[in-house]
């Protein structure tokens, strides 16, 4: 296969991975149009372990983007969006400029089956602004009370698509998720697609949701991310959230492709132990 149709190849030797905040991130320093099985499982290793990873300096193509996304399972269409053309499977990111208000996320978790991980590289950027913010989900699970952990590992909640205004498209999803490789616990909610908690109202759920929407992005359990030209960030759905800062001067382009990875139906195994790494 040639470099156009996505072939990475073994040049490199186990790349260098650097911790960015306290509980969540880290770069990586390689090139992803060429790596082999085992830089690919340091990779893997350290995006398990970090939950967000920062990939600088990068050179993708479609299809190269394409393929080392694939490495970590099917990929994952968007119903309501139109991908590339050429590339269905990548999705054109253009955000508003100015500043507005965005909403703390993971993605599409109205689908019986939200999607796993999140691919996404930088484009064109603004002269400022455009950051996006990650938090930390198992980190945020961990600072909760005994008393917490036992009340939610029995709920579940309604996510739905009401914010992009379909909300005939919902799903039920628990409030507390075991992650499928890691085994690990995460707060499991957000403010964007979370309604309330399944067999009760959005009254009866509005104070302890709203609390735990919030608590889930405490700016300990956090990173923010000031995009450069070449980077490639890619975080777990399955254990952060992300927030778009809407914040660049009017008339400002911020361009990004983004490729999301295939997950399967959250779920919760209760564990007697808190999170352990």
């Amino acid at each position: 296969m040639s470099e156009a149709a996505g072939e990475l190849t073994a040049t490199q030797d186990q790349p260098t991975v650097t911790p960015l905040a306290g509980l969540i991130g880290a770069e990586v320093d390689v090139d992803l149009r060429f790596i082999d099985n085992d830089v690919f499982e340091c990779i893997h290793q350290a995006f398990l372990e970090y939950v967000i990873l920062v990939f600088p300096n990068q050179r993708l193509t479609p299809n190269h983007q394409l393929a080392f996304a694939r490495r970590f399972g099917d990929l994952y269409r968007y119903p309501h969006a139109e991908g590339m053309k050429d590339h269905e499977l990548i999705l054109p990111i253009n955000l508003p400029s100015g500043v507005r208000r965005g909403r703390w996320h993971s993605d599409a978790t109205f689908e019986e089956r939200p999607p796993a991980i999140s691919i996404l590289a930088a484009r064109e950027l603004p002269s400022r602004g455009g950051e996006t913010a990650f938090a930390n989900q198992y980190a945020a699970f961990d600072a909760l009370s005994e008393g917490m952990k036992k009340l939610l590992a029995g709920l579940e909640a309604v996510h739905d698509a009401s914010s992009h205004k379909r909300a005939e498209e919902w799903t039920t999803h628990p409030v507390l998720r075991t992650h499928p490789q890691t085994g690990r616990t995460a707060l499991f909610v957000n403010s964007e697609f979370t309604r309330r908690f399944a067999d009760m109202s959005a009254e009866e759920s509005a104070g302890l949701l709203n609390y735990l929407t919030m608590h889930a992005h405490r700016p300990e359990f956090c990173y923010v991310h000031r995009w450069r030209p070449g980077d490639v960030v890619m975080w777990d759905n399955r254990a952060a959230q992300h927030y778009p800062v809407l914040n660049r001067p009017d008339g400002e382009v911020r361009r990004m492709w983004r490729v999301t990875v295939a997950g399967d139906r959250p779920r919760y195994e209760a564990r007697a132990e808190t999170n352990q790494g």
